[in-house]
């Protein structure tokens, strides 16, 4: 089994699509931030975006970005729209109603939303002459965050870390990026707007390190890997999760004793550059597993098929043993398809253990055995000996498909 491969994201794209599942599909209607309500126009006028975000407008949650003004909705079809790839502080992603967190002027150091370990932007959202021409302080904040962490990491990693020659003030940059896809809708007025009822991303850049760990430092929150300083990310719009063996999310203090015991570990790390040898990290993907956390069931490669009546999909039990026995029984896996609160099949599925890192891997391929057109949520849960479920984890289709 190949483990690096699997568990490994290709790009920060690939991320951002993956937890840009809010709404899935093409929607119908829409209720904007202020209560209006739009209606999609017929015929169907489709947009798509990606490129630097020139403006972001919090009192309309307009993104300016390739000539379009995106407008993020509060809902379509009810649901609620998310940008995919941020934070919005409290475990789930910048909506409408929070959309001023992707300011600037909040997640500078100084600013409401620079609190604990997130202690500041070092990057604008807007290409470094843009923001450089909106206001002195805040423009002035981020770029001391960048040059203050810089030079104390560069310190800490002192002759393993080697500074590239040449121009050591901030860098140029260019903007964040949106990348959105949608429809044009219009309120009862006739007035347009383009709404991203497929997806909406906000991503500062897409950069892709992995190799082994040549130092790290736990008080600074910082590796190196190549020549390259990478920081736990400060800027509060964007997560700093550190991935385990399996695709789950364990604590930064996993992090730094595995380190401790394996100086040397293999990390893939997805953030985005400040200059050319500075990262803040957003995702740092290890084969480490938090033993104090409860097993957990991952998923990947999904698969639906209405006109054949086909499922599949695949992905990991990271504590795949009986925690109630010492003799190294398993625990029994269950796949789980649901039409709502209406369960349609569930049966037991087969888990084949890595020698090496003990990690459960199970491949779920279901044909002909339900209606795949009535199921819109899959779950796969675990029981031990005793028949008790100890954990569960849930998808629906429109997230996942």
């Amino acid at each position: 089994m190949d483990l690096s491969l699997t568990l490994k994201r290709a790009s920060l794209a690939g991320i951002m699509l993956t937890l840009c599942g809010s709404v899935a599909a093409q929607g119908q209607s829409a209720i904007l931030a202020d209560g209006t309500a739009l209606t999609i126009v017929f015929p169907h006028e489709m947009f798509t975006t990606e490129g630097a975000v020139f403006h972001l407008e919090p009192l309309t949650q307009q993104i300016f970005v390739t000539g379009i003004a995106v407008t993020v909705p509060a809902s379509v079809d009810g649901g609620v729209v998310a940008i995919g790839g941020t934070s919005d502080g409290a475990g789930g992603e910048i909506t409408a109603a929070t959309f001023d967190r992707l300011m600037d002027e909040n997640a500078q150091p100084t600013g409401r939303d620079a609190i604990g370990g997130f202690s500041g932007a070092a990057r604008s959202i807007y290409a470094t002459d843009r923001a450089n021409m909106g206001p002195a302080r805040v423009a002035a904040a981020i770029q001391a965050q960048y040059l203050a962490q810089r030079d104390a990491a560069a310190v800490v990693h002192q002759g393993i870390f080697v500074a590239p020659s040449g121009p050591t003030d901030y860098p140029a940059m260019s903007g964040g990026t949106c990348k959105s896809a949608g429809h044009v809708y219009a309120d009862a007025a006739g007035n347009h707007y383009y709404i991203p009822d497929i997806e909406v991303v906000i991503e500062l850049s897409e950069n892709v390190v992995g190799g082994a760990v040549r130092s790290f430092d736990q008080a600074t929150g910082t590796i190196v890997i190549g020549n390259m300083l990478i920081m736990l990310n400060k800027d509060p719009r964007f997560t700093a999760d550190v991935i385990g063996l399996g695709g789950s999310v364990i604590p930064a203090s996993v992090l730094w004793a595995e380190l401790n015991a394996n100086p040397n570990s293999h990390i893939d790390i997805v953030g985005h550059m400040i200059g050319e040898y500075f990262m803040y990290a957003q995702w740092l993907e290890t084969e480490f597993i938090d033993v104090t956390a409860p097993p957990t069931i991952s998923a990947e490669q999904w698969l639906f098929r209405d006109d054949s009546d086909r499922i599949r999909f695949r992905g990991f039990l990271d504590k795949p043993l009986d925690e109630t026995l010492n003799n190294g029984t398993l625990l029994t896996l269950h796949v789980e398809f649901r039409n709502g609160a209406v369960t349609i099949l569930d049966r037991v599925e087969s888990l084949s253990i890595d020698l090496v890192s003990g990690l459960g891997q199970y491949r779920v391929r279901s044909r002909d055995e339900v209606n795949v057109s009535l199921v819109d949520t899959v779950s796969m849960y675990a029981t031990d000996s005793t028949g008790a479920e100890v954990t569960r984890s849930t998808w629906l289709r429109a997230d996942v498909e």
